[in-house]
Protein backbone atom coordinates (compact mmCIF):
# COMPACT_ATOMS: atom_id res chain seq x y z
CA UNK A 1 0.00 0.00 0.00
CA UNK A 2 1.75 2.78 -0.88
CA UNK A 3 0.71 6.58 1.07
CA UNK A 4 0.45 10.10 -0.71
CA UNK A 5 2.47 12.73 1.20
CA UNK A 6 -0.01 14.30 2.22
CA UNK A 7 -1.02 11.31 4.11
CA UNK A 8 2.26 10.92 5.28
CA UNK A 9 2.25 14.86 6.26
CA UNK A 10 -0.64 14.84 8.24
CA UNK A 11 -0.33 11.14 9.93
CA UNK A 12 3.03 12.21 11.00
CA UNK A 13 1.58 15.75 12.43
CA UNK A 14 -0.37 13.75 14.68
CA UNK A 15 1.92 11.32 15.95
CA UNK A 16 5.10 13.11 16.75
CA UNK A 17 3.73 16.66 18.05
CA UNK A 18 4.53 17.24 21.33
CA UNK A 19 2.31 18.65 23.44
CA UNK A 20 3.52 20.32 27.09
CA UNK A 21 2.45 19.56 30.66
CA UNK A 22 3.61 19.27 33.85
CA UNK A 23 4.65 15.20 35.19
CA UNK A 24 2.59 13.73 37.27
CA UNK A 25 4.36 12.00 40.72
CA UNK A 26 4.58 7.78 40.34
CA UNK A 27 2.65 5.73 42.52
CA UNK A 28 4.75 3.72 45.25
CA UNK A 29 4.64 -0.08 45.05
CA UNK A 30 6.63 -3.12 44.73
CA UNK A 31 9.83 -4.16 46.27
CA UNK A 32 12.33 -1.71 44.28
CA UNK A 33 12.13 1.84 43.21
CA UNK A 34 9.02 2.15 41.79
CA UNK A 35 8.57 3.34 37.98
CA UNK A 36 7.56 6.98 37.06
CA UNK A 37 3.30 7.04 36.67
CA UNK A 38 2.54 10.10 34.91
CA UNK A 39 -1.27 10.42 34.01
CA UNK A 40 -0.82 12.83 31.31
CA UNK A 41 -0.83 12.07 27.99
CA UNK A 42 1.18 14.81 26.91
CA UNK A 43 3.96 13.25 28.67
CA UNK A 44 3.33 9.75 26.89
CA UNK A 45 3.77 11.97 23.24
CA UNK A 46 6.86 13.61 24.77
CA UNK A 47 8.02 10.13 25.74
CA UNK A 48 7.36 8.92 22.11
CA UNK A 49 9.32 11.32 20.63
CA UNK A 50 11.97 10.77 23.00
CA UNK A 51 12.54 7.28 22.83
CA UNK A 52 11.54 6.03 19.33
CA UNK A 53 11.13 2.01 18.90
CA UNK A 54 10.40 1.51 22.23
CA UNK A 55 7.69 0.02 24.61
CA UNK A 56 6.52 2.47 27.57
CA UNK A 57 8.74 1.77 31.03
CA UNK A 58 7.64 -1.16 33.00
CA UNK A 59 6.43 -3.24 29.65
CA UNK A 60 8.31 -5.85 27.83
CA UNK A 61 10.74 -7.20 30.17
CA UNK A 62 11.27 -10.89 28.80
CA UNK A 63 12.90 -11.48 32.05
CA UNK A 64 10.15 -11.04 34.85
CA UNK A 65 8.91 -14.17 36.41
CA UNK A 66 5.62 -13.94 37.35
CA UNK A 67 4.98 -13.90 40.91
CA UNK A 68 2.40 -16.38 43.07
CA UNK A 69 0.42 -13.19 43.18
CA UNK A 70 0.13 -12.13 39.88
CA UNK A 71 0.49 -15.60 38.11
CA UNK A 72 -0.79 -13.88 34.82
CA UNK A 73 1.39 -11.56 32.82
CA UNK A 74 -1.04 -8.78 31.73
CA UNK A 75 -0.76 -8.29 27.64
CA UNK A 76 -1.70 -4.87 26.91
CA UNK A 77 -3.30 -4.52 23.48
CA UNK A 78 -3.29 -0.98 22.34
CA UNK A 79 -6.17 0.72 20.22
CA UNK A 80 -5.93 1.92 16.12
CA UNK A 81 -4.58 3.85 15.13
CA UNK A 82 -2.29 4.04 17.83
CA UNK A 83 1.32 2.70 19.11
CA UNK A 84 1.89 1.25 22.54
CA UNK A 85 3.56 4.11 23.66
CA UNK A 86 1.24 6.67 23.55
CA UNK A 87 -1.81 4.06 24.43
CA UNK A 88 0.16 2.67 27.86
CA UNK A 89 2.08 5.32 28.75
CA UNK A 90 0.37 5.41 31.99
CA UNK A 91 -0.81 1.66 32.19
CA UNK A 92 2.60 0.14 31.78
CA UNK A 93 4.60 1.36 34.66
CA UNK A 94 1.71 1.34 36.85
CA UNK A 95 1.02 -2.23 36.42
CA UNK A 96 4.82 -3.46 37.09
CA UNK A 97 4.59 -1.10 39.85
CA UNK A 98 2.00 -3.53 41.49
CA UNK A 99 4.09 -6.65 40.93
CA UNK A 100 3.00 -7.75 37.24
CA UNK A 101 4.59 -8.67 34.30
CA UNK A 102 3.53 -6.59 31.45
CA UNK A 103 3.86 -6.75 27.90
CA UNK A 104 2.62 -4.93 25.00
CA UNK A 105 2.85 -5.56 21.47
CA UNK A 106 2.28 -3.48 18.53
CA UNK A 107 0.12 -5.03 15.84
CA UNK A 108 -1.12 -3.58 12.29
CA UNK A 109 1.30 -1.85 11.35
CA UNK A 110 1.60 -1.01 7.85
CA UNK A 111 4.52 -3.07 5.81
CA UNK A 112 7.37 -0.96 4.15
CA UNK A 113 6.36 2.03 6.15
CA UNK A 114 9.22 4.35 7.61
CA UNK A 115 9.22 5.21 11.14
CA UNK A 116 7.32 7.17 12.94
CA UNK A 117 4.73 6.09 10.47
CA UNK A 118 5.92 2.35 10.34
CA UNK A 119 4.89 2.28 14.53
CA UNK A 120 1.78 3.57 14.18
CA UNK A 121 -0.24 0.07 14.14
CA UNK A 122 -4.26 -0.92 14.43
CA UNK A 123 -4.21 -0.55 10.46
CA UNK A 124 -4.44 -3.72 8.91
CA UNK A 125 -7.65 -6.22 8.88
CA UNK A 126 -8.71 -6.73 12.90
CA UNK A 127 -8.16 -10.62 11.62
CA UNK A 128 -4.39 -10.27 10.55
CA UNK A 129 -4.06 -8.12 13.86
CA UNK A 130 -5.47 -10.94 16.16
CA UNK A 131 -2.79 -13.39 14.54
CA UNK A 132 -0.02 -11.23 15.82
CA UNK A 133 -1.87 -11.02 18.87
CA UNK A 134 -1.94 -14.69 19.35
CA UNK A 135 1.67 -14.52 18.45
CA UNK A 136 2.71 -12.80 21.14
CA UNK A 137 1.08 -14.09 23.78
CA UNK A 138 2.47 -17.99 22.92
CA UNK A 139 5.97 -15.86 22.89
CA UNK A 140 4.27 -14.55 26.45
CA UNK A 141 3.12 -17.58 27.74
CA UNK A 142 6.51 -19.78 26.84
CA UNK A 143 8.70 -17.39 27.96
CA UNK A 144 7.19 -16.80 31.55
CA UNK A 145 6.15 -20.08 32.09
CA UNK A 146 2.11 -18.94 32.86
CA UNK A 147 -0.68 -20.93 31.71
CA UNK A 148 -3.04 -17.79 31.07
CA UNK A 149 -2.38 -14.34 30.45
CA UNK A 150 -4.88 -11.76 31.02
CA UNK A 151 -5.34 -9.02 28.40
CA UNK A 152 -5.77 -5.13 29.09
CA UNK A 153 -7.29 -4.06 25.89
CA UNK A 154 -8.39 -0.27 24.70
CA UNK A 155 -10.79 0.17 21.76
CA UNK A 156 -10.03 -1.54 18.48
CA UNK A 157 -7.81 -3.63 20.60
CA UNK A 158 -11.00 -5.42 22.53
CA UNK A 159 -11.97 -6.46 18.88
CA UNK A 160 -8.61 -8.14 18.18
CA UNK A 161 -9.18 -9.58 21.75
CA UNK A 162 -12.08 -11.13 20.92
CA UNK A 163 -11.60 -12.24 17.62
CA UNK A 164 -8.03 -14.20 19.32
CA UNK A 165 -10.03 -15.74 21.86
CA UNK A 166 -13.12 -16.84 20.27
CA UNK A 167 -11.56 -17.68 16.07
CA UNK A 168 -8.21 -17.68 16.84
CA UNK A 169 -7.78 -20.78 19.58
CA UNK A 170 -7.32 -18.26 22.50
CA UNK A 171 -9.68 -18.73 25.07
CA UNK A 172 -7.65 -21.60 26.94
CA UNK A 173 -4.92 -19.18 26.92
CA UNK A 174 -6.59 -15.96 28.44
CA UNK A 175 -8.12 -15.50 31.81
CA UNK A 176 -9.81 -12.12 31.31
CA UNK A 177 -10.43 -9.73 28.96
CA UNK A 178 -10.83 -6.06 30.46
CA UNK A 179 -11.86 -3.90 27.57
CA UNK A 180 -11.19 0.05 27.60
CA UNK A 181 -13.51 1.45 25.91
CA UNK A 182 -14.92 -1.29 23.50
CA UNK A 183 -17.35 -0.87 21.03
CA UNK A 184 -18.87 -4.65 20.74
CA UNK A 185 -21.75 -3.32 18.42
CA UNK A 186 -19.36 -0.91 16.13
CA UNK A 187 -19.41 2.98 16.31
CA UNK A 188 -21.87 5.43 13.53
CA UNK A 189 -19.47 8.02 13.97
CA UNK A 190 -16.69 8.02 10.78
CA UNK A 191 -14.70 6.30 12.83
CA UNK A 192 -10.91 6.34 11.40
CA UNK A 193 -11.57 9.92 11.00
CA UNK A 194 -12.90 10.96 13.88
CA UNK A 195 -10.32 9.19 15.98
CA UNK A 196 -8.01 11.09 13.57
CA UNK A 197 -10.16 14.86 14.15
CA UNK A 198 -9.49 14.22 17.75
CA UNK A 199 -5.72 13.75 17.55
CA UNK A 200 -5.53 16.62 15.73
CA UNK A 201 -7.58 19.02 17.31
CA UNK A 202 -5.56 18.46 20.04
CA UNK A 203 -2.78 19.80 18.18
CA UNK A 204 -4.31 22.73 16.97
CA UNK A 205 -4.34 21.69 13.53
CA UNK A 206 -6.95 21.49 10.63
CA UNK A 207 -8.45 17.94 10.33
CA UNK A 208 -7.90 16.29 7.00
CA UNK A 209 -10.91 15.07 5.13
CA UNK A 210 -12.37 11.34 5.43
CA UNK A 211 -11.42 11.04 1.83
CA UNK A 212 -6.75 11.60 2.95
CA UNK A 213 -7.10 9.10 5.90
CA UNK A 214 -9.39 6.33 5.79
CA UNK A 215 -7.81 4.16 2.31
CA UNK A 216 -4.65 3.86 4.81
CA UNK A 217 -7.13 2.05 6.93
CA UNK A 218 -7.85 -1.33 6.35
CA UNK A 219 -10.04 -1.98 9.53
CA UNK A 220 -11.92 1.28 9.61
CA UNK A 221 -14.96 -0.04 8.19
CA UNK A 222 -14.78 -2.93 10.16
CA UNK A 223 -15.39 -0.77 12.84
CA UNK A 224 -18.34 0.56 11.76
CA UNK A 225 -21.81 -0.51 12.69
CA UNK A 226 -23.71 -3.19 10.97
CA UNK A 227 -20.00 -4.62 9.16
CA UNK A 228 -19.92 -8.14 8.51
CA UNK A 229 -16.82 -8.39 11.02
CA UNK A 230 -19.14 -7.47 13.78
CA UNK A 231 -22.21 -9.23 12.64
CA UNK A 232 -19.85 -12.21 12.42
CA UNK A 233 -17.81 -11.82 16.40
CA UNK A 234 -21.25 -11.11 17.93
CA UNK A 235 -23.24 -13.89 15.98
CA UNK A 236 -24.02 -15.71 18.98
CA UNK A 237 -21.89 -13.68 21.68
CA UNK A 238 -18.57 -11.97 20.77
CA UNK A 239 -18.17 -13.48 24.56
CA UNK A 240 -16.89 -17.46 25.10
CA UNK A 241 -16.84 -19.55 27.75
CA UNK A 242 -13.85 -20.05 29.88
CA UNK A 243 -13.16 -16.00 29.88
CA UNK A 244 -14.04 -13.14 32.08
CA UNK A 245 -14.78 -9.69 30.91
CA UNK A 246 -14.92 -6.44 32.12
CA UNK A 247 -15.66 -3.28 29.84
CA UNK A 248 -15.23 0.47 31.28
CA UNK A 249 -16.84 2.90 29.64
CA UNK A 250 -17.34 6.50 29.64
CA UNK A 251 -20.20 8.13 28.85
CA UNK A 252 -18.43 11.34 26.85
CA UNK A 253 -16.85 9.15 24.16
CA UNK A 254 -16.30 11.00 21.35
CA UNK A 255 -15.21 7.88 19.17
CA UNK A 256 -17.64 5.32 20.06
CA UNK A 257 -21.37 6.69 19.29
CA UNK A 258 -23.48 5.76 21.14
CA UNK A 259 -21.09 4.89 23.88
CA UNK A 260 -23.38 2.23 24.96
CA UNK A 261 -22.17 0.04 22.12
CA UNK A 262 -18.99 -0.73 25.00
CA UNK A 263 -21.77 -2.89 26.77
CA UNK A 264 -21.38 -6.64 26.32
CA UNK A 265 -24.20 -8.93 27.53
CA UNK A 266 -23.15 -11.91 28.73
CA UNK A 267 -22.25 -14.36 31.62
CA UNK A 268 -19.15 -13.85 33.18
CA UNK A 269 -18.99 -10.47 31.87
CA UNK A 270 -19.33 -7.26 34.33
CA UNK A 271 -19.77 -3.33 33.29
CA UNK A 272 -18.52 -0.05 34.70
CA UNK A 273 -19.88 2.88 33.47
CA UNK A 274 -17.22 5.39 35.20
CA UNK A 275 -19.66 8.09 35.25
CA UNK A 276 -21.42 5.80 37.82
CA UNK A 277 -18.57 6.19 40.27
CA UNK A 278 -17.38 9.96 39.67
CA UNK A 279 -20.43 11.93 37.79
CA UNK A 280 -18.23 14.91 36.56
CA UNK A 281 -15.63 12.21 35.22
CA UNK A 282 -15.36 14.17 32.00
CA UNK A 283 -13.21 11.64 30.20
CA UNK A 284 -13.32 11.17 26.67
CA UNK A 285 -12.10 7.99 24.39
CA UNK A 286 -8.61 8.59 23.85
CA UNK A 287 -7.70 9.45 27.46
CA UNK A 288 -9.24 6.61 29.06
CA UNK A 289 -6.15 4.62 29.56
CA UNK A 290 -5.13 7.92 31.44
CA UNK A 291 -7.88 8.30 33.90
CA UNK A 292 -7.31 7.62 37.58
CA UNK A 293 -10.67 6.25 37.89
CA UNK A 294 -10.16 3.79 35.00
CA UNK A 295 -6.66 2.86 36.51
CA UNK A 296 -8.10 1.48 39.50
CA UNK A 297 -10.87 -0.50 37.83
CA UNK A 298 -8.39 -2.53 35.82
CA UNK A 299 -6.54 -3.29 39.21
CA UNK A 300 -9.27 -4.38 40.82
CA UNK A 301 -10.11 -6.37 38.39
CA UNK A 302 -6.96 -7.71 37.77
CA UNK A 303 -7.12 -8.48 41.88
CA UNK A 304 -10.40 -9.00 42.74
CA UNK A 305 -9.28 -9.55 46.36
CA UNK A 306 -7.73 -6.75 46.95
CA UNK A 307 -10.48 -3.84 45.71
CA UNK A 308 -10.72 -0.08 46.11
CA UNK A 309 -13.09 1.96 45.41
CA UNK A 310 -12.35 4.80 42.92
CA UNK A 311 -11.31 8.16 43.97
CA UNK A 312 -13.00 11.18 41.95
CA UNK A 313 -10.55 14.07 41.63
CA UNK A 314 -11.63 17.84 40.42
CA UNK A 315 -9.06 17.24 37.90
CA UNK A 316 -10.16 18.26 34.30
CA UNK A 317 -9.31 15.53 31.38
CA UNK A 318 -5.75 16.33 30.28
CA UNK A 319 -5.22 17.16 26.69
Amino acid sequence: MRLTPRVCVTVAAIIVGVLTSPAAAGDPGGSRAPLPVSYMFSDAVAFENDHPGSPPPGANDWSCAPSPEHPNPVVLVHGGPETVRLDWGAMAPLLANNGYCVFAPTYGTLPDMPGPLGELGGLTPIEQSAQQLREFVDRVRTTTGAQEVDLVAHSQGSLVSAYYTKVLGGADKVARIVSIGPGWNGTTSPAFASLFTAFVGRLGLTPPPRSVVEPVCASCSQIQAGSDFLRKLNEGSAAVPGVNYTNIITRHDEYIVPYSSGFLQAPKVTNHLIQEYCANNLTDHLLLPYDRVVAQLVLNTLDPTNTQRPTCTTTPPNS
